[in-house]
């Protein structure tokens, strides 16, 4: 499965992102003591994923490095995403049934080209644009490690089904946002139906997500991972905030523009987050 993965990597098949050298994702020699290769055996595809490192040194000492390897809020929260990039997305930052990942402390390695090649609608545009892959160096440097303990901290699938413990509140990350902006996207009709002025809207949008200009952005993280939804929920509301203000400062956004945009969140396609 390695060899097939690194034959692959080197062999990109036509329609591939075109990712720059420096961001192509390597599978890095040393994070291969410490690696996995992940198969998708369920009947879905997977959109995101988790996973942890535990690390115990010869000489007795703990440590622990998380990773999400895609990115839940690309593919899960899909609020201005048009049908040509769902498809292309759909194919190339998903894990599909059969397909296997190289799994390092560097970054994920692979692509759904071993179960099938891109269809003619899933091809990457030859317009520029696209994702790094990869990541940065190993994280297990320091003492000698006697033992290391990788595991699948959560992982969602296209259907917004959820499944693993969950320590690093992958679930309350994605779902906050989701829920966040369908409160705003309704505040924003409710007033549009109203016959409210676009600033008024706004103005009331403010009083649920906290005026931007007195938070520091981006909003920090929240420090805690036992900390109640409510918190993630507070956070997604503010990065909202931060948004639309940063998007009335620019002349091509008016606040009709932004009110209309809003509203159009409440059209997104979203999947029935649940625990699995």
């Amino acid at each position: 499965m390695l060899a097939d993965i690194e034959a692959r990597l080197d062999r990109p098949v036509d329609g591939s992102p075109p990712i720059p050298e420096e961001f192509r994702p390597r599978i890095c020699e040393q994070d291969r003591p410490t690696s996995a290769i992940l198969l998708n055996q369920n009947e879905k595809a997977v959109a995101a994923l988790h996973v942890v490192w535990r690390f115990e040194t010869v000489t007795g000492r703990s440590y622990r490095h998380s990773q999400g390897m895609l990115s839940a809020q690309t593919l899960l929260l899909q609020f201005q995403m048009t049908e040509e990039r769902r498809k292309i997305f759909g194919y190339w930052f998903t894990i599909l049934p059969g397909s296997k990942r190289y799994l390092g402390e560097s970054g994920m390695v692979g692509d759904n080209t071993d179960v099938r090649p891109p269809a003619p609608g899933e091809k990457w545009p030859n317009r520029g644009g696209c994702f790094g892959g990869g990541g940065g160096a190993g994280m297990s440097g320091g003492d000698a490690v006697e033992r290391v303990t990788l595991s699948l901290d959560g992982v969602f699938f296209i259907d917004g089904e959820f499944v693993g413990p969950n320590r690093e509140k992958l679930f309350e990350q994605t779902v906050a946002p989701a829920e966040a902006c369908m409160l705003v996207a309704r505040l924003a009709r409710e007033g549009h139906n109203q016959g409210l002025s676009p600033d008024r809207i706004l103005a009331q949008i403010e009083t649920v997500t906290g005026p931007a200009s007195e938070y520091p952005y981006p909003p920090p993280r929240v420090r805690h991972r036992d900390a109640p939804p409510e918190e993630y929920r507070q956070r997604a509301l503010l990065q909202i905030a931060g948004q639309l203000a940063r998007q009335r400062t620019l002349p091509q956004f008016t606040d009709e523009r932004i009110v209309h945009m809003i509203m159009g969140w409440a059209e997104a396609a979203l999947p029935r987050f649940r625990r699995g």
